[in-house]
């Protein structure tokens, strides 16, 4: 298996974290970015094949900044994974008391944030051998299977980021890019708490396998789950 360059956003805990752990483990090299504190990447500091830099995906001057110091390091990146995501919700809120600001927040983070990455880092994925680009996204994001009456902004900030990957999809065809948008399931940790089904661990070790089998980027069969369940729109 080739050893690839993979740039994670969000990966100061949870599944971020479990996934840069687990690529570095598989001999890959790694790009690990943080909005603010290390957290859990201060157990892995020094790994050899591991680059960190701070970057806030809802600011457009850090991606930026993020890319002018990267393009001098890295010629390219073969899989790229847009994990970086806020879940502010509070479950007890009705259409009649949302907090439009949160909302306003998780969209630009979960939906927009995504979107600025891509904008600078699109080229460099373009230049690697893998050619692959991750979007966490979340069976919340599915429209034909909704079934929850609040969660507006999560559920719709991945409705959008959904509509991110299809579109870019599209566009990625002829220059042989393969696009994923991947539900990881629900997880214990900080966004989905300590009830939730699966080990963020569990999650990563399916998306990696995911992402180191062969896609063709004719298939617009994109969205599906950690274990490669499709999943509908």
């Amino acid at each position: 298996m080739s050893n690839y360059i993979v740039f994670i956003t969000g990966a100061s805990k949870g599944l971020g974290f479990s996934l840069t752990e687990l690529y570095l483990d598989k001999g890959h090299k790694v790009i690990a970015t943080y909005r603010k504190n290390l957290e859990k990447l201060e157990e892995i500091k020094n790994h050899p094949n591991l680059i960190l830099h701070p970057m806030d995906v809802s600011d457009e001057e850090s991606v930026r900044n993020t890319y002018e110091y990267l393009k001098n390091k890295i010629n390219y990146i073969d899989i790229l994974i847009n994990n970086a995501a806020v879940y502010l919700e509070d479950k007890s809120k009705t259409i009649e008391n949302i907090d439009i600001e949160k909302a306003i927040v998780t969209m630009n983070v979960n939906s927009i944030g995504p979107l600025r990455v891509l904008k600078y880092f699109y080229s460099l994925v373009e230049k690697g051998n893998k050619k692959l680009i991750i979007n966490i996204s979340s069976e919340a994001g599915s429209i034909s299977n909704c079934w929850r009456d609040r969660e507006y902004a999560y559920c719709m900030s991945k409705s959008a980021l959904n509509m991110l990957s299809a579109i870019l999809q599209n566009y990625s065809i002829p220059k042989g890019i393969k696009v994923l948008s991947i539900h990881p399931g629900w997880m214990r940790t900080d966004m989905g708490g300590p009830d939730a089904d699966i080990d963020p661990k569990e999650a990563a070790e399916g998306i990696y396998n995911l992402s180191v089998k062969d896609w063709d980027p004719k298939d617009k069969n994109i969205y599906m789950d950690y274990k490669g369940n499709l999943m509908t729109w």
